[in-house]
């Protein structure tokens, strides 16, 4: 039997453990560069070719010399190395690599290595274990009045952009299938703690454009960019994929999967391993396995799901809700082929419930509130139930939570959430409404600053931030994420929408009225199209031409646009009439959702007002809706 520990001049390798100490002070190395090292130090003053390495490091695995080249460089930072002057390990070039030191294999640690295991007794490794138990109790103590929510990237991030995988189908049919594969890894490797994705639909613009991918990714300020192109033929699938340097287009990392079309949930989750292993020195292997686990082992649902995300795509980017009727079909259907599959539970939840104040409302018009309600928490509860760890499930009890307007509570889960997945802009979005649900606005101000700040970074806008910092009456901060937001993406319809309202409300009337010929010619629902025209009309004091925009409003628009425009025309009594059928035990959740207003007073609907006080909820007074129609704008008590 092996025995546990290598030792060689103040560097101990745990074989048990799987754990390695510099000077008496432990060192991150992850699964990669672990392994690494062991198969170096077992060899000690023995050169180790590169094969060899590749066989007993990446075993079964086609990677390219530069990961072996990087892996080599990240252990020399771990444990303190120069290439130059090599005190460890040293470069055969073009050969490999060979372990210096003579090592020492033993079972027990006695003497002054029983002390130190690494450096022996001496008074410096002493030093050493001082300062770090000194250093860790500065670390605790500042970690204990830190905010909340830290930064959450930092300078050393990698980053890495997924490119638009090419259909080379025979039909030329299988787009969804590419892009819906390219988003899952993207969404996937974005789990990784210390990987920043950067948009790949920014990416796919600028390709569009003429830029090569090399040139995209650096543009995007991106390091890594993964590479792919899928073949759909029969029951076969072929998935070519390339992790390439966007500095200079050299290859990390490429495979070729030829498989039957029932192993795609198999290519997905190497593919995604494979990549985040060769960047993420810091996670251990089990862990990166268990991050990219798509959460199901149907071929059928998996492939569906990956319709749901490749139409949400769609429809984000052009605002047409056909492509979100279609992504809400596809998700309903992963979820029925797999009933333990949680993702495709929470993404069909969201598909009925929680969009009634938001632009792809109509999603499920035709459906009772009372009916999609009740589908939107047997999701929920499904979701809980099959949630692939207690850190997933934490996100949607705190949508549980919220149902029950315990919005406290809920809001603490996201924040425990978000704690642990710090660049999960989806659940910052929830924490906006959450926040404005238990009446803190200075929340709704971080969580609009978050998801403008990671959207930008990843280079993908969001207009959601637009809308949370209006709805927080932050509105120098809104105007400037609108401007930000359209040089980046000037033909967004959604954001072209959101930058009006937030224009209109901060008095930039001119600026507004840019927009509305861009919102017009939109994929945006009749009655959103019609809204931001009333909204500019009212500014602009004409009162005869809101009017006229109203009624239209009235003849084709949901609840939401309805009410929007009662209370931009001054109407607060048909605004409040609109919601009151609301204000009962069963309609509370479809309710709650206009409480992200600031001029929406809680008191005008007493079931939901009793339910906030017993939950400890105490709403602002109500604010004064900036720029109504003139004629009755002091009649008006809610938000437009």
């Amino acid at each position: 039997m092996r025995e546990r520990y290598l030792l060689a001049e103040g560097l101990c390798l745990d074989r048990q453990d799987a754990r390695v100490l510099v000077e008496g002070a432990p060192v991150r190395l992850g699964a990669r560069a672990f392994d690494l090292l062991t198969a170096l130090m077992e060899r000690p003053q023995v050169l180790v070719t590169k094969d060899e390495l590749f066989a007993r490091v990446w075993a079964g695995v086609t990677v390219s010399d530069a990961v072996l080249t990087t892996a080599v460089k990240e252990l020399r930072q771990a444990i303190g190395d120069n290439a130059r002057q090599p005190r460890y390990i040293e470069t055969a070039h073009g050969r490999g690599y060979r372990f210096l030191p003579p090592v020492r294999a033993t079972d027990e640690l006695s003497g002054p290595t029983a002390q130190s295991p690494v450096a022996g007794d001496r008074p410096t490794s002493r030093l050493i274990a001082v300062a770090v138990v000194f250093v860790a109790l500065l670390l605790v103590a500042a970690v204990s009045i830190w905010p909340r929510f830290l930064p959450t990237s930092s300078p050393s991030a990698r980053s890495i952009v997924v490119m638009p995988f090419e259909d080379l189908s025979p039909g030329g049919d299988q787009r969804w299938f590419a892009d819906g594969l390219a988003e899952e890894l993207q969404t996937t490797l974005a789990r990784t703690p210390d990987l920043r994705t950067v948009s790949r639909l920014s990416a796919a613009r600028l390709i569009r454009a003429g830029s090569s991918e090399q040139e995209a990714a650096s543009r995007l300020g991106a390091d890594q960019f993964l590479e792919g192109s899928v073949r759909r033929f029969g029951d076969r699938v072929k998935v070519t994929v390339k992790l390439l340097r966007a500095e200079d287009g050299s290859q990390i990392w490429a495979n070729s999967y030829d498989r039957s079309a029932t192993d795609v949930i198999e290519i997905q989750e190497d593919i995604a391993f494979q990549v985040a292993s060769s960047l993420s020195p810091t996670s251990s292997s089990r862990q990166l396995r268990a991050m990219v686990e798509v959460g199901t082992r149907s071929s059928e649902a998996y492939e569906a799901y990956l319709r749901g995300l490749a139409m949400d795509q769609r429809q984000f980017e052009d605002g047409d809700l056909d492509f979100a009727s279609a992504a809400a079909d596809a998700y309903e259907l992963a979820r029925v082929l797999d009933p333990t599959f949680a993702a495709a539970h929470w993404k069909a939840a969201d598909t009925w419930f929680g969009n009634q104040t938001r632009l792809d409302a109509s999603t499920r018009g035709s459906v009772s509130d009372e009916v999609r309600l009740a589908r939107h928490i047997e999701r929920l509860d499904a979701a809980i139930r099959n949630g692939r760890d207690d850190t997933e499930r934490l996100k949607y009890r705190a949508a549980r939570a919220a149902m029950n307007l315990e919005f406290v509570a809920a809001r603490r889960l996201m924040e425990q959430y978000l704690r642990a997945r710090p660049r999960d802009i989806d659940a910052w979005e929830e924490l906006a409404d959450l926040s404005a649900y238990s009446g803190n606005r200075a929340q709704m101000r971080r969580a609009a600053e978050r998801i403008h700040t990671l959207a930008i970074e990843e280079g993908e806008p969001r207009s959601r931030a637009i809308t949370v910092a209006v709805m927080a009456m932050d509105l120098e901060s809104a105007v400037r994420y609108a401007r930000e937001q359209l040089a980046s993406r000037p033909d967004q319809a959604v954001t072209q929408y959101q930058a009006h309202r937030a224009y209109i409300w901060a008095g930039q009337f001119e600026e507004a009225r840019r927009l509305l010929p861009m919102i017009r010619a939109s994929g945006l629902a009749p009655a959103t199209r019609l809204l931001a025209d009333m909204r500019q009309a009212c500014a602009e004091g004409r009162r005869a031409d809101a009017i006229r925009l109203k009624n239209q409003i009235d003849a084709t628009g949901n609840l939401n646009t309805r009410w929007l425009a009662a209370v931009l025309d001054g109407d607060a009594h048909g605004a409040r009439a609109l919601l009151r059928p609301l204000d009962r035990e069963g309609s509370l959740p479809n309710l709650m959702q206009y409480m992200i207003n600031p001029n929406f007073d809680s008191r005008q609907f007493p079931v939901l007002d009793a339910r906030l006080r017993g939950n400890g909820v105490r709403l602002a007074p109500p604010a004064v809706v900036p720029h109504a129609c003139p004629a009755r704008a002091a009649a008006g008590s809610l938000a437009a």
